[in-house]
Parts: C-alpha cells; structure tokens; sequence
C-alpha cells in the first residue's frame, strides 16, 4: 500500500507523464492524469474511460485505484487480470509450459536489472564486484540470445513456411490445422518443425557452398563465409552494437522466408498444379510396409548405402554448374558471375539490312567463333583490367583497336552482320567472398579506361591511404571517409580484393534473369523429381506389398530408383566424353580397364555384403533372441506378448537378421566417430578406396570370424547351461531339448539366461575392483615412495647437508 500511495504522488506523475500539467497537490488521481493528457484521439479515451463491464478476477487485495486501472486496461483489450492469474498459476504450476514461462520471465528480469545497474552505476562505483558481475551477466545474456535465435528461433520459422510450402500437397492441410496442432501439441511441433528447418538451413548451406564453387569469387560477398579466417562471430557479437545485428538478422530471416516461400512454394504448387491425379499425398498412420520391419532397413540402411554410392551431390553439381553457365551467357554476364571473360557479351550483333530488328540467342547462329578467334589473336591488353604495365590501352583505345580487326573479319563473313564493342562498362567488383564490408561504401563501383574510379567519391583506395589522401586533397578532389577502425579486422581498402570485370547495360533485370533462371531449373527439377518418384514409387509400392498405400515409402522407393538411374546416365554420358576425347585405341584398352575394374568391384562388393550384412547380423540375430526375447516373452507372460511374438521359423530368422543389420550399421557408425580405436584403424585401412581396392580377405579375417564365433559361442552357452541343469534334474532328453531349441519350453532357457547374465555381470565386476585396486595400491605405493624419500632427506644431520651444498658450488677467485 506504501509503493502504490508513492506512485500517485505528483512528482512521479510528472516523471512519467511528462506532458501532463499537475498542480503542488500531494497526489493525483488517475481521472487527473487522462484530463491532462490530451494527445490521446478522442475513441481511445472513449475506450480508457468508459472501460468494460464484465468483472475481474484475482482482485483480492488490490486497491480501489489499483482495480480501476484494471477495469481500464482491460477495456482497451489488455486482459491483465488473465495475464496476472495465469502467470500467479505458472509460479505455483509444474508442468513444462509453467517451468519454461517462469524461465523467460526470470531471464528477462535479470537483464532488466543488469542493465539497470550498467546503466545507472555512478563512475566512481564503476570497480564494484556488483557492477562487474551485471556487467558480465549481460554480455552473456546478449550472446545466449543470437545464439537462441541463429539455432532454435531461425530454424522453427524456417520449419513453418516449409510447412505452409508443402501444403498444396497434402489433402486437408490448412493454416487454421496447423494452428489447433501447435495449440494442441506445441513442443511436439515445435520440435518436429525446428528439425525440418534445421535439415533446411544446413542443405541451403550446402547450396550456397556449390554456388561458391561454380561461380566467380566475390559474387556473394554478401553472405559471410564461415572459412573466413577473420570471422569472428562472438567477438562480433560482444563488440558491435545490437540495433545492427537484429537488422542483420531481421534482413537474413527475411531472406530464408523469401527463398523457401518462392522456391519451395512455387515448385510444390507447379507440382501439384502440373499433376493433380498424383496429389495429394496419401498419409496414413497405421501403413506399413510389410510384416518385417523393412521401412527401418529401408530408410536406414539402403538409402544411405544409395547416396553413399551414387554421390548425387556430384550429379547435382554438374546440372547446375551447366545450368550457371547457360543462364550467364543468356544475359551476357559470363565475366560477372562465372569470371569468365567472353568477349561475345562485350558486344551487341545487328543485322546490316534489318538494324532495327534485335538478334536474339547469337550463340546459336552468329559467326561467334570468328570474334573470340580475333580477340584471342589481339595483342594489346586492357589497361582497365591489367594495370600500368607494359603494351596496356586504356579502355577506349583498346576497343577501338579490336573493333577495327573484328570488322576487318567479319566483312569476309558471307552473313551480313556486324558486332560493336562497348556497349556497357568496366566496374570494380569483389575478387574474394571475404572482402570486409564497410557500412556506407557501395561494392560495384563504375571505372575509366585506366581503371580508376569515375567518380572521386568512390575512390576508397585513396581514402585508406593516408599519401593519396593527402595527394587528392592538395588536387582538390572529393574523397570518401576512411574505413573505421576495428579491433578484431582491417577494414581498409585492398587492391587485391577487388578486380575490374565487364558489366553490360541494365545489370539489375539481367540479374534478376539469372536468378529467375535459376529459380526455374529448382522448380522443374524439384517438382518433377517429387512427380516421377511418387509414380514410380506407387506402382512399386503396389507389386511388392498388398498393405494400404502410404506414399511415404512409395517416395522412398521412387527416389532410390531416381537415384540409381541418374547417377547411372551421368557415370556414362561421363565415360563417352571421357573416350571422345581420345583415340579409338585408347578406347579400347580404357574399356577394358573398367570391365576388369568393375568386375573385380562387382565381387568384392558382393562378397563383404554377404558377409557382413548377411552372415554376420543371422548370427547376431540368434544371441539377441535367445537374450533379448526369451527374456521379455518369459517374464511378461502374458496373452498379449504371445501374440505378438507368434511367428514362424523363418519370420523370425528374417526379423532377427534386420536387426541384426541394423545393430552392425549402427556399430560402423560408432567406429567412424571414435577413430583412435584399433577396430577403427582397421576398418580405415581395410576399405578406404574405391570397392576394387577393398582388402576383403584380411577384413573377414579381422572383423567376420571372431564376430560370428563370439556370437555362436555366447547364443550356444545358455543351451549348455539348460542341458547341465536337465541333467542335474534328470529330464535331460531329446525332446526336452529339440523344445528348448524352438524355443518353447523357456523356463529352463530363462533360468539358464538369468545365470549366464549374471555370471558375466558378477566377474565384469570384479574385473573392474581388481583393476581398481591396482591402480589405487600402485597410487598408495607411490606416495608412501615419496613421503619416505622426504622424511629421510629431513633425517640427514645438517652438517652432512651443508657440506654437500658446500662441495657442489664452485670455487671462484
């Protein structure tokens, strides 16, 4: 009640509303406070202070004025008694909402108060423990919070409009559906949306990785590359300021939506317009692939084997290194995207009859070859592009020089055409991805013929320097201001990270057809790659199983068979230009190299498969039936675990060799994650290479042998053990172990399970004691060692001490 008679004291009013007109009074009422405030449009204080007529919750305890600020706040729409309620309850809650509100709201009040202290500490207390503590806590508040939004917020709304993309294909998908599941299930949906936009963020990566690659260095300077040696993301984050960061990162959120709304969307909606009788996807939670768990086996096991061989990210790379290549040379931007000069798009082609009419596509029909023949014959250099150096021609000179011996070749040309130099201009751009961006300085700057810039305002190298600095300022010239100083990068200006290139007119829609190009070889690839796997998928779908459709596994199928045959063509349209280019000999010996190579691969291949997926996971199939299911089928006896562990023979042996394969595949993974292993080592140098180069022998020596003979002895013992035990009770028979061997009778089976697990746990442990107790008696031995040596060092008489030290310090003169 203290606070609240403080808070309508005038000289807080006038504090907070400074605007307001409050007289010497001691305090003020709230109807005082909006009289005063005249700003306010006439239906918000209509809103204020009419109020609502509904009655409030949780008023208990609060004052008159208290409760008329309540009834007012609501009547503008601000339920803050549902707000105070709910959170009182979320104080007082256990479940995971409560927990994470109370979490959010503790974090924000400490930064609240940590910038309060920051903000407010006077300099002289400035060296207080408290001021360094609130000090630190928000520096790592601020990091905690990019870091919070690059991995979970940026890869949740990346997650969602992947969702609102792929809706054209579902049947009952809607934004409202998609609403009432967060609602109904938010962490199950959000998780299962941060996981799809994170697999998005990271194959965008990959993306921007290949771009980089094909394209010319310096195009995406926009994109930081995280191979920058002088990256620095926290010592960014800690130093810079937070208004430009958020405006990064706002500007980078921005991009993800448009990118995945404009490719994804559009590509889903070409689909699902191009081929309605395939869509909308069926999806159906109780389908299933067959009565063996081979979805698991399909999507762990022979999808990865698949992209592990096929390397499509080769396959994709090529397209779209061609795809590139064309879309560059369509709207003459070969020099500025690929950086590789053509002179063809430094020049426009006219027809001498028809000027008027444009020549579209020249590549395809204009003595091209006769102009990139003169301009590889021409001498002279641009000085623009080489620098001062000797036989270099400023820009202008150089074109003219090559236009007069274009023209002299083209008039011996029986199509009547003529191609002009000059119709764009030289510009310096970014050579290198990690060129450091100063805020204010523009990137493509236009040059003269000897490759300065045109404009002196741009003129950055002379800005950095401080002798052309002065030099320009005594010649009058306006300059730029110098690049800031940072402590963690050199901003200033660097010859070597920018180049001159060619940049024909209107560069802005040439590039946005580059980009629309682009955009369309995503769509047609993505749709028709989603058409032709769900085709292909369903019929096969169809062949192999009676089961209900669900096209989950049919698009599994689909792409594996997608997959096969593209890296098949691609492999072969590889070796035909491979043998093209040589002789008909060359080719001939060059076939039977690969015949040899591919057959010797061919059973290798074969033969490690066999082995390792087929003989080892059976026989590691066997100790997990006699140790896993005996077990649980034993000890929950009941009606419903025996039916579904009703099967025959050769279900089970199926179903026990797919885990089987499963567990080695997964065992593989574990090796490749520690490699200091000796396993590890082994697997390293007996399958690295190609298939042909496999050690297959050695390997079955090393790994197949000892596994299967492990696995036959430890499934064989408990039989051992059962038949001891029959023998001791005298039921020992013939059929009494034919049934333990089908697995029927497994109270003596179980028992002899129990016993052998528990042998191998009893000298497990005391394996582990006795190696203990080495160690700690070998620790104890040491430290007595060390005390003796001390206390027997302390025991020698002093005399006998000094004259040692006496006889080892040299004499001098």
């Amino acid at each position: 009640q203290l606070v609240a008679e403080r808070l309508q004291q005038s000289w807080v009013i006038q504090i907070l509303f400074p605007w307001s007109r409050v007289g010497p009074t001691r305090t003020m009422s709230s109807e005082s406070v909006l009289e005063s405030t005249g700003w306010i449009p006439e239906w918000v204080r209509a809103m204020i202070t009419t109020g609502s007529a509904r009655e409030l919750r949780g008023t208990a305890g609060l004052l008159d004025w208290e409760q008329r600020l309540w009834q007012r706040l609501v009547g503008i729409g601000i339920p803050i008694d549902t707000i105070v309620e709910k959170m009182n309850a979320a104080a007082s809650g256990t479940s995971l909402d409560s927990r994470m509100s109370m979490i959010v709201l503790g974090h924000t009040l400490g930064v609240v108060m940590a910038w309060a202290v920051v903000t407010y500490t006077p300099r002289s207390l400035q060296r207080s423990a408290l001021f360094g503590s609130a000090r630190m806590f928000l520096r790592m508040a601020k990091v905690v919070f990019f870091i919070c939004i690059e991995l979970v917020v940026f890869p949740v709304v990346c997650g969602y409009c992947l969702d609102v993309s792929l809706m054209p294909l579902l049947a009952s998908a809607s934004i409202g559906a998609r609403v009432q599941e967060l609602l109904a299930h938010r962490w199950a949906a959000l998780f299962t949306h941060w996981l799809l936009g994170l697999l998005f963020m990271v194959h965008f990566a990959r993306f921007v990785l290949h771009c980089r690659h094909v394209m010319r260095p310096g195009l995406l300077w926009f994109i930081r590359d995280p191979n920058d040696p002088e990256f620095h993301p926290m010592r960014e984050i800690l130093e810079d300021r937070m208004l430009p960061q958020q405006y990064n990162i706002a500007r980078s959120a921005l991009m993800y939506c448009g990118i995945i709304l404009a490719c994804v969307g559009l590509s889903m909606t070409l689909a699902a317009r191009t081929a309605p009788s395939v869509f909308p996807m069926q999806w159906r939670g109780d389908a299933r692939f067959g009565d063996h768990p081979t979805g698991i086996l399909l999507m762990v096991f022979l999808l990865p084997v698949a992209v592990m061989w096929g390397r499509p990210n080769e396959v994709l790379h090529a397209l779209f290194s061609r795809w590139w290549r064309v879309a560059a040379r369509a709207t003459r931007l070969s020099e500025f995207v690929l950086g590789e000069r053509s002179i063809v798009d430094e020049g426009e082609w006219t027809l001498r009859r028809m000027p008027w009419l444009p020549v579209l596509a020249p590549r395809l029909w204009m003595p091209t070859d006769v102009v990139e023949r003169v301009f590889n014959e021409f001498d002279a250099v641009d000085e623009a592009r080489a620098g001062p150096v000797p036989g270099a021609l400023p820009t202008h000179e150089y074109y003219v020089q090559l236009q007069c011996a274009i023209d002299a070749a083209l008039a011996q040309n029986p199509l009547q055409v003529t191609f002009t130099l000059g119709s764009g201009g030289n510009f310096r751009v970014p050579t290198v991805d990690t060129v450091p961006v100063v805020p204010g300085r523009i990137m493509l700057v236009q040059v003269d013929g000897h490759g300065r810039p045109v404009n002196s305002r741009y003129d950055y190298e002379a800005a950095d320097d401080v002798d052309l600095r002065d030099a320009a300022e005594r010649e009058g010239r306006v300059l730029p201001p110098p690049a800031p100083e940072s402590s963690y990068r050199d901003r200033r200006f660097r010859r070597e990270h920018y180049t001159v290139v060619y940049v024909p007119p209107g560069l802005r829609a040439r590039m946005c057809g580059v980009l629309a190009m682009g955009w369309l070889a995503v769509a047609v690839l993505s749709s028709s790659t989603l058409v032709l796997s769900l085709i292909i998928g369903r019929r096969t779908y169809a062949r192999i199983s009676n089961l209900p459709m669900h096209d989950m596994y049919a698009l599994s199928i689909g792409l594996l068979v997608l997959l096969i045959v593209a890296v098949l063509v691609f492999r072969l349209a590889t070796f035909l230009h491979n043998v093209a280019a040589n002789s008909w000999a060359e080719w001939t010996r060059e076939l039977r190299r690969r015949a040899v190579l591919a057959w010797t691969a061919a059973w290798k291949a074969a033969l490690t498969a066999a082995v390792f997926f087929g003989a080892v996971p059976a026989v590691y199939g066997l100790v997990v039936e006699v140790y896993f299911v005996v077990l649980l089928r034993h000890m929950a006896a009941s009606p419903e675990v025996e039916v579904a562990f009703e099967r025959t023979m050769l279900q089970a042996m199926a179903h026990n060799w797919m885990f089987g394969v499963l567990h080695v595949w997964v065992g593989l993974s574990l090796l490749r994650v520690f490699p200091a292993l000796w396993w590890s080592r082994q697997l390293e140098r007996l399958f690295t290479g190609p298939p042909h180069t496999w050690h297959v022998g050695r390997s079955i020596l090393v790994f197949a042998l000892p596994l299967i003979g492990v696995s036959v002895a430890t499934a064989a013992l408990p039989f051992a053990v059962a038949a001891c035990i029959m023998w001791y009770r005298g039921e020992l028979t013939a059929d009494a172990m034919l049934r333990a061997f089908r697995l029927v009778d497994l109270d003596v089976l179980a028992l002899s399970v129990k016993a052998v697990l528990g042998t191998v746990l009893i000298v497990a442990a005391t394996w582990q004691a006795c190696l203990l107790y080495r160690k700690w008696s070998q620790s104890a031995r040491d430290r007595a060692y060390l005390v003796g040596h001390q206390l027997h060092n302390l025991d020698e008489p002093a005399e006998n001490i000094s004259a040692e030290t006496t006889a080892d310090v040299p004499a001098t003169v």
